[in-house]
């Protein structure tokens, strides 16, 4: 072996009999990213297994999956009442993701001295507001149930909480009623039939081929069951689909919701107060001193005054569209605003905004068959619906 330092030609390969270097003194340290050794690896842990995914002709599968579907559609806003559901991260003034880690954390998580000082200097840190909007931004929330998501925003700096009542429902009976009735889920459920008939059609005309046959006769009498089997779910086709969303929907409403702030601040577990005589709900944050947006005089409003959205579209956290005032429909306590300020699914419950970013409505409901033409909820309504919330009113 030669000496890395003085050349000298030897046999022993730990310490130069020359120059007295140690070998292994010579040797660059490892790579920063080298991968580790088998010592340092962790234990392998194989992945679980995969789900097996056949559907056969089972129509209470295809039953369970066009429910939880149209479940999901429906709580999302792609109804008349637009109420959805994947989260992302929440994004920063510049559109980039929040710091800080991918899951949100929950306000138990936060610093003592951050929770102390309030939330709006907590998000104003983290989210320093450069114009009204960003500000508007910071007082939005994303509400997630397990049914599905929409957005609401904080009215007062004593954390109230504005959004529809269809993004937090928790009666399922009246949430199945809506779902079912609707024209959407009408034709989706026209369809099942028509692929339940069809199916009883054939498996009715290979029995009578197979009646006689020799050695056909457990088959036929198997066929015989199945088609009744059939005929029975295709009868209770609606009744199944409108008892497993209200399963589904009360379940879930016993554990709450959650409501999740632009820094990724999330609280738990959250119940709702609802109107008697409107789509809205109102429902607090257990925390103090929060960022809220300041509220407006809808009956001031001009025609083709230029109006804001915030709100979680499809899961893209606090979306920022824009439109015109295109008048208000109805009276008293049926007065909406219209708007063609893109209202997309998950914009349900979020704030309806003048230039000077004053909360004028709620958004709530798009035009089936229609674009552009999207409805709110006068602010007013949720003063007389609500009486709290002058007791919080700055």
């Amino acid at each position: 072996m030669q000496c890395p330092k003085c050349a000298h030609e030897q046999a022993d390969s730990v310490k130069c009999e020359s120059c007295g270097i140690y070998f292994a003194k010579l040797q660059p340290p490892p790579a920063v990213g080298a991968p580790a050794t088998s010592a340092q690896r962790p234990a392998h842990t194989a992945p679980p297994p995969a789900e097996r995914s056949g559907i056969g002709v089972g129509t209470v599968v295809l039953a369970m999956v066009i429910t939880a579907a149209l479940v999901h559609h429906y709580m999302s806003g792609t109804r008349t009442p637009a109420s959805a559901a994947t989260s992302t991260l929440p994004t920063g003034p510049r559109g980039v993701p929040a710091p800080g880690p991918a899951a949100p954390t929950t306000l138990a998580d936060e610093p003592a001295e951050a929770a102390a000082s309030g939330l709006a200097a907590q998000l104003a840190h983290a989210f320093p507001p450069r114009n009204p909007l960003e500000a508007a931004r910071n007082a939005t929330v994303f509400i997630r149930t397990s049914w599905g998501s929409g957005s609401g925003f904080i009215i007062d700096a004593a954390c109230h909480v504005i959004t529809n009542r269809h993004v937090v429902e928790t009666d399922g009976a009246r949430v199945a009623s809506k779902v079912v009735d609707d024209p959407q889920v009408q034709a989706r459920l026209a369809s099942t039939q028509q692929q339940l008939r069809a199916a009883i059609s054939n498996e009715q005309r290979l029995r009578s081929a197979w009646t006689g046959q020799p050695g056909r006769n457990l088959e036929v009498l198997e066929l015989g069951n199945h088609i009744h089997a059939m005929q029975q779910q295709l009868a209770d086709l609606p009744g199944r689909l409108s008892a497993t969303i209200s399963a589904q929907v009360e379940g879930s409403g016993r554990s709450g919701f959650s409501a999740t702030l632009v820094d990724g601040t999330r609280f738990d577990a959250l119940h709702a107060e609802y109107a008697e005589h409107a789509d809205l709900a109102l429902f607090s944050l257990p925390a103090e001193h929060c960022p809220h947006i300041q509220t407006g005089h809808s009956s001031g409003l001009e025609l083709g005054e230029r109006l804001y959205t915030i709100g979680n579209p499809s899961g893209l956290g606090y979306t920022v569209t824009a439109g015109v005032f295109s008048g208000a429909r109805g009276a008293g306590s049926e007065r909406l605003l219209q708007t063609d300020a893109p209202i997309n699914p998950g914009n349900s419950g979020g704030p309806l905004l003048t230039q000077s970013t004053q909360v004028i409505g709620i958004n709530s409901m798009v035009l089936r068959g229609a674009q552009g033409i999207g409805f709110a909820i006068p602010i007013e309504t949720a003063y007389q619906e609500f009486p709290q919330l002058h007791a919080g009113a700055d």
